[in-house]
């Protein structure tokens, strides 16, 4: 355990002079946890038999019991809560002040970057930044991690200083990281709420944050609780709605570019809510992944894939390989991983285990580069294909494709869509499937929609393609019979 402070031992002749004047001894230090954040620690002495010198200790996290954060010297959000309490009682117009609610994006690349004591470096300059701006907090405090909270007279709220506080900068042994700061805005109602709901606000607020490039902030609005307490709603029903069939499992096929017919298909999970109709997966999907449950609806899919799989296995008809989606948050559930291995090997039992695809996407990167690395591999062996999701939608996938062994790349939509708009893309694209090739991976374009798009693609040299021009995503019955006209040509 790194120790630091003033005192980073001490003597057992202290402790016994201590122990013998006043019956106990104790004292505080500041420690580093695995995480990097800087705990504050109580170190208790006393005797249980003086004259055999039989001395018991004890350690308590004290660290919520301050109202100091320990790294940057600022209030934690014991303290933030308790002096704007008390600020806006007295006040008296509390609606002339705002909460705001910073982090820092993607901080943990900073402590993989540079290193543990870099972190704590930027985590002091962003809470100075914060101090000092223009903005002039009343209270400035950070209130775990890499959150920081600011209380802010309204008159001071200049976004165009806040835009330019959120755009940061960590330079060390030449090498400089953008730092990306997002902000969520609640201003102060007039009716009696609690700091901790205030701050939460501000928090949910900074989730609706959509190109924190061109505005790296969002203000508050009752809508976006009621939106959030309708995903809370939506997780909560996911056990029922399982057990219920409510979810059904559509099939996107995609095409063997030379030859015109079926390669394999994707498998894209629908809700069908008894009251609320059709769910957009773009609404149920992320409602799982903040509530924890999104493995749970995952295994159900690949269960209801392969069990579809076998059945046309065992009757003798035409059938596909399928790939079915993994969420970043599989990676860290290690009973949902020891199951698909589970249900891997129950497949090859039959021979099948070729059928057996999954896709991941970039958001998995810190979770595999973190400690499932191993995982990935696993499922190789066992020959499974595993394919890269969205490639080109985000600044990991390149690095995903040095660090691990892909089958198939997929090219995202939002560059397909783009052929025939911008020249730039049809160079980004052609570069894209040779380079993939070039490192034994062969590729699939998504989206894929107009005959244009199809040509280019074909003369590139795309293996795959998937989008609305050849089908759309369909349920089981329009799959099945997709399947049986492709087997009868």
């Amino acid at each position: 355990m790194n120790v630091r402070g003033l005192k980073k031992c001490v003597e057992l002749s202290t402790i016994k002079e201590g122990l013998r004047k006043d019956k106990q001894y104790f004292f505080t230090i500041h420690e580093t946890d695995k995480t990097g954040e800087v705990r504050l620690k109580r170190y208790s002495y006393i005797y249980i038999d003086e004259r055999v010198d039989i001395i018991v200790g004890a350690r308590e996290d004290i660290t919520e019991f301050s109202e100091k954060d320990v790294l940057t010297g600022g209030y934690n959000r014991r303290g933030f809560i308790r002096i704007t309490e008390r600020l806006l009682n007295e006040v008296p117009d509390r609606t002339k002040y705002a909460v705001l609610f910073f982090n820092v994006k993607n901080f943990k690349a900073v402590n993989e970057l540079f290193g543990v004591e870099s972190g704590d470096v930027v985590l002091q300059n962003i809470f100075r930044t914060l101090t000092y701006s223009k903005l002039s907090p009343v209270i400035t405090a950070r209130v775990e991690s890499d959150h920081f909270v600011c209380l802010v007279e309204n008159k001071n709220l200049d976004f165009e200083e806040l835009t330019s506080v959120c755009d940061n900068k960590f330079v060390k042994d030449g090498k400089c990281m953008n730092l990306i700061i997002r902000c969520g805005i609640f201003y102060v109602e007039e009716k009696p709420m609690k700091i901790s709901g205030m701050i939460d606000r501000a928090k949910l607020a900074k989730r609706y944050i959509t190109d924190e490039y061109v505005q790296p902030y969002m203000v508050y609005d009752h809508s976006m609780q009621v939106a959030y307490i309708d995903k809370a709603k939506l997780a909560g029903e996911l056990q029922e709605g399982i057990a219920k069939e409510q979810f059904r499992v559509y099939y996107q096929p995609v095409i063997d570019t030379k030859t015109g017919k079926i390669a394999s298909a994707e498998a894209l999970i629908r809700w069908i809510h008894p009251d609320k109709g059709f769910i957009s997966p773009a609404l149920f999907i992320p409602a799982l992944e903040e509530n924890g449950h999104i493995s749970e609806l995952d295994f159900y899919v690949l269960k209801k894939v392969w069990q579809f799989i076998n059945d046309r296995c065992e009757n003798n008809k035409f059938v596909v390989p399928i790939s079915v989606n993994l969420s970043w948050m599989d990676f860290y559930d290690e009973i949902m991983m020891e199951k698909i291995l589970k249900e891997i090997d129950r497949f090859r039992e039959n021979g099948r285990e070729h059928m057996a695809r999954f896709e991941i996407t970039e958001t998995s990167y810190a979770a595999i580069k973190e400690n499932r690395s191993g995982i990935l591999e696993s499922l190789r062996i066992k020959n499974a294909k595993i394919l890269l999701d969205d490639f080109g939608s985000g600044f990991s996938s390149f690095g995903m494709l040095q660090d691990y062994d892909f089958d198939i790349l997929k090219i995202d939509m939002s560059f397909i869509r783009k052929i025939g708009e911008n020249p730039k893309t049809k160079s980004i694209v052609h570069s894209i499937i040779g380079m993939a090739h070039e490192i034994g991976i062969k590729t699939v374009a998504e989206g894929v929609e107009t005959e244009e798009q199809v040509s280019f693609l074909r003369q590139s040299g795309c293996d795959y393609i998937q989008g609305y021009y050849y089908s759309k995503p369909l349920p089981e019955e329009e799959f099945v019979e997709f399947l049986e006209k492709a087997d009868a040509e």
